[in-house]
């Protein structure tokens, strides 16, 4: 009893606590009773303006590079009915073109080809790249958006409880810190999940369905890992393949526990290859998936590669197979050669046993070599109903 006390005091103070100089998210209710066309109607006016900036800055002016993302969609075709449908109110009530809109539900998928950088599987990402690209698609490394970034931990920690501890990184920074929200999706007036939003994006990308066998879960951009694996990617987006994002918010709406989500998400086809982070009571995994099957999985519970069994961890890279890429990823901003996993696992290493709290996860994700352009920090449990999300100061960027 005294065990429990504890976790549930520190779960308490930490969800209170180290605010000072952070920016809460807005909240808002995503009535899924409510027709597609009016879900969003009350969201996009208050981040219309900094989406048009990001348009104007970005896309106006280029006509190469809109072109080709317009050109991506219109072979792609319209986006299942409930999304295309979403996806029509925003463009009409932000009066920014539809198809740009439509290009911007690629994000994710589209910075898997971005660092041409080699590994250890015997090719060269920017090679695969080259060959991949129809002729004149050129202009899609010019694309704002920007990676790698963001790191996951599942640890369990004090008296057996589960903690998520997620930073997601995006650049540029300018942009994607003012466009983030919390959506509460609901049907018959209560919750079904909550999650992480982009303004102008319907799909999920950090998110939490509650109960009592429900789950965490958090999307991380992963490189390919193959030769053709760019090209394998294309073809999937052409094809009209639905996004990773919006699978994975039908699965959230669909699945109410943890083991038929992850059961779920590892059967589902992808466009890319994307890490799935996925937590829920007293147990956690991290399925490294590629568009057709799950290459890799990481299991709480079981000795990772540094032989503790209290945590799971991943960033941006198949670390396990030993992807070079990993080591010369700057977005830290501590240099090359100095991961971002690395740093973080220094500090869980330097934690003992049954003692990772949500405080110890969050000084982890705002450690020096960990923290990136991060515009967003989670600290969940689904056991303790703990949904602590946040940005860090963001006032200089």
């Amino acid at each position: 009893m005294l065990r429990a006390v504890v976790v549930l005091c520190a779960l308490c103070q930490f969800s209170e606590g180290r605010q000072s100089g952070r920016r809460k998210l807005t909240e808002y209710t995503i009535d899924l009773d409510k027709p597609p066309e009016e879900r969003f109607l009350a969201i996009v006016p208050q981040f219309n303006a900094t989406l048009w900036g990001f348009y104007r800055k970005y896309f106006e002016h280029d006509a190469v590079l809109r072109d080709v993302l317009y050109a991506i969609s219109l072979k792609r075709g319209d986006e299942p009915d409930e999304m295309q449908r979403e996806l029509k109110s925003m463009a009409d009530a932000s009066r920014l073109p539809l198809r740009w809109v439509m290009a911007l539900q690629m994000l994710y998928e589209l910075q898997t080809i971005l660092p041409p950088l080699g590994n250890g599987t015997g090719f060269r990402n920017v090679e695969d790249l080259a060959a991949s690209m129809p002729p004149g698609w050129e202009a899609l490394a010019r694309l704002p958006w920007r990676g790698p970034g963001c790191t996951g931990i599942i640890a369990q920690g004090v008296d057996g409880v589960v903690i998520h501890a997620r930073n997601l990184d995006f650049s540029p920074v300018s942009v994607m810190k003012d466009i983030i929200y919390t959506g509460i999706f609901t049907r018959g007036g209560k919750e079904v999940f909550r999650s992480q939003m982009a303004a102008g994006y319907s799909p999920v990308i950090t998110a939490m369905r509650g109960g009592p066998d429900g789950y965490a879960l958090e999307r991380n951009t992963r490189f390919t890992d193959y030769a053709g694996g760019a090209r394998e990617m294309f073809g999937h987006l052409l094809s009209g393949r639905p996004l990773n994002g919006w699978t994975l918010r039908q699965i959230l709406t669909t699945e109410p526990t943890y083991g038929a989500a992850v059961a779920a998400i590892a059967a589902a086809p992808f466009v890319s290859t994307e890490y799935s982070i996925v937590s829920g009571v007293r147990k956690g995994t991290i399925l490294a998936k590629s568009p057709d099957h799950v290459a890799h999985t990481q299991t709480l519970g079981r000795p990772n590669f540094e032989q503790r069994s209290d945590y799971i961890i991943m960033t941006n890279f198949d670390f396990y197979w030993h992807d070079a890429r990993e080591w010369l990823d700057p977005s830290a901003g501590v240099g090359l050669f100095k991961p971002r996993r690395i740093f973080a696992q220094r500090l869980l290493n330097a934690t003992a046993l049954g003692q990772l709290t949500p405080q110890v996860l969050f000084d982890v994700l705002n450690a020096r070599g960990v923290i990136a352009d991060t515009i967003f920090q989670a600290i969940m449990s689904v056991e303790k109903n703990l949904w602590n999300v946040s940005q860090p100061d963001l006032a200089n960027q």
